[in-house]
């Protein structure tokens, strides 16, 4: 367990719980957006971010416990952030019109940004290294995300074709 002053473990504690929160909502955002969309490119594209999302989630979570002294549970989390990832989606499993598809890359693209700026934020409060280096890194990833959902909102917008998607390595 990392030791610091309380305050220092405090706020680096509650950056990580939101941090999880985030990647929660992003990892239930993205698997639900791949089931309505029809394009296989596309899916493969969400799916990738999901898979994404789910990686950062278990590092934040392995942060979390080297320096809590309680492990981090998020059940409640995981709950509150699917509904709320389920609850931008219509109930029915029919495939989205254009413009929802849009609202729904805006979205993606507004939540890669708060992402962004957390870790960024983040790694400039911390001096813990290991917590620095991983939101540093995931600042990077996410980087990259918003610039895939970007490229792919504009091949979209000229005329309902995907971009290709290669998801980033934490690997290097």
């Amino acid at each position: 367990m990392v030791t610091h002053t309380d305050e220092k473990n405090v706020m680096l504690i509650n950056i990580l719980k939101e941090a999880i929160s985030i990647e929660i909502y992003g990892r239930e955002y993205y698997l639900r957006f791949s089931d309505l969309i029809e394009d296989e490119n596309a899916r493969s594209i969400f799916r990738g971010l999901s898979r994404d999302e789910e990686e950062h989630l278990m590092l934040l979570e392995n942060e979390y416990n080297k320096i809590a002294v309680m492990p981090f549970d998020a059940r409640d989390d995981d709950a509150t952030n699917k509904e709320k990832a389920n609850s931008i989606f219509p109930e029915s499993h029919k495939s989205l019109n254009v413009k929802e598809t849009v609202d729904v890359l805006k979205l993606g693209i507004r939540t890669e940004e708060r992402s962004i700026e957390l870790y960024s934020n983040a790694a400039k409060k911390t001096d813990v290294g290991s917590s620095k280096d991983l939101f540093m890194k995931l600042a990077q990833i996410e980087r990259k995300h918003k610039e895939m959902l970007e490229d792919s909102m504009y091949y979209f917008d000229q005329g309902g074709s995907w971009y290709g998607y290669s998801p980033p390595s934490l690997e290097g």
